[in-house]
């Protein structure tokens, strides 16, 4: 709708993860090779954390890229699956066509997919998205897995994918074992200022467009809105293209975003209109954030606020256009 008018080839703020778009700040290319090292030449488990909107999704699938690596995707979506339902879910995941009864034969099976199927790659990365939702013996299964021993080489590596819960269920005292298997580990947090301003320019650069859209203000008014989630970011920033182009304008300044931004009041969880707030305050209160553990960790009332808004950008935005 907007692209010619911007100068652009694709839509550079869509929600949907899109390793194509990744931009790593400095703390994330640390974190992108603390997680590289540990697929590839570490022994034990990876870990990947973070609130919703972060960008684990993104970060997973150019991980999922990496030279030599095989990935397998599981995502847990019920909490009380047991060590054998994970099994025969991974199973299904590798290609085999058939439920076990025990474990044993499981394991029988992966080693035969192992050598065949997957011989020539240097690791199988088995990739457990929700893994906040696993009971701790299922976590246990797939550490077991990833110690998985074909002539004396381990294939199999497992990286878990998780909210912040995970991080708390590990350190819990009974669940100390399972933490000493984590050999290498990254939580998502959000952006600053400074990372979010690269950060849009980066993803209109992907897109196509050579020269910068958002003014310097615009991207202070977007980083108060979003509190650094990429995710938020993507949803302002689109719905602030709309805005400019259903009114003919060449850039995108603070006044735009604050005046698009009414229409995300509800899903931004702001207490009052952008319009009626300093373009130059934070929104500090309107969200909770608990002090104690920074900006790495979002309340749970801020959590489904992320999934109103996705839903809300796949929904509302053309409506929006549409009635300008």
């Amino acid at each position: 709708m907007y692209l010619s008018h911007f100068q652009l080839q694709t839509e550079p703020f869509r929600i949907s993860p899109d390793p194509e778009f990744l931009w790593l700040s400095e703390k994330h290319a640390r974190g992108f090779e603390t997680l590289r090292e540990g697929i590839l030449n570490r022994d034990g488990c990876v870990l990947l954390t973070g609130d919703i909107g972060t960008g684990k999704t993104t970060f997973v699938k150019r991980l999922a890229r990496l030279d030599g690596v095989a990935p397998v995707f599981v995502t847990i979506n019920d909490g009380d699956l047991t060590r054998l339902e994970f099994c025969n879910s991974l199973a299904a995941e590798l290609g085999i066509d058939r439920r076990f009864d025990r474990r044993e034969d499981v394991y029988k099976n992966f080693q035969n997919v192992l050598l065949g199927q997957f011989s020539a790659c240097r690791k199988v990365l088995v990739v457990i998205d929700d893994a906040q939702r696993l009971k701790p013996e299922t976590i246990r299964e797939a550490v077991d897995l990833s110690n998985l021993q074909l002539a004396g080489q381990k294939p199999l590596k497992v990286l878990f994918v998780g909210l912040l819960d995970f991080d708390r269920l590990l350190k819990q005292e009974e669940n100390r074992g399972l933490l000493r298997n984590i050999t290498a580990r990254y939580t998502m947090e959000p952006l600053t200022e400074t990372e979010t301003r690269r950060y849009v320019d980066h993803r209109l650069k992907v897109a196509g467009r050579d020269t910068p859209l958002f003014t310097g203000d615009a991207v202070k008014e977007v980083h108060v809105l979003s509190r650094g989630y990429p995710r938020l970011i993507n949803i302002v920033c689109d719905h602030a293209l709309l805005c400019g182009y259903s009114s003919g304008l060449e850039e995108i300044d603070s006044r735009v975003v604050r005046e698009c931004s009414r229409d995300l009041t509800v899903a931004l969880d702001l207490d009052t209109e952008p319009d009626q707030k300093d373009p130059g305050s934070s929104i500090e209160g309107a969200v909770e954030v608990p002090r104690q553990q920074g900006s790495a960790a979002v309340s749970h009332r801020w959590r489904p606020i992320l999934y109103i808004a996705a839903a809300l950008a796949a929904l509302g935005l053309t409506i929006f256009a549409m009635t300008r």
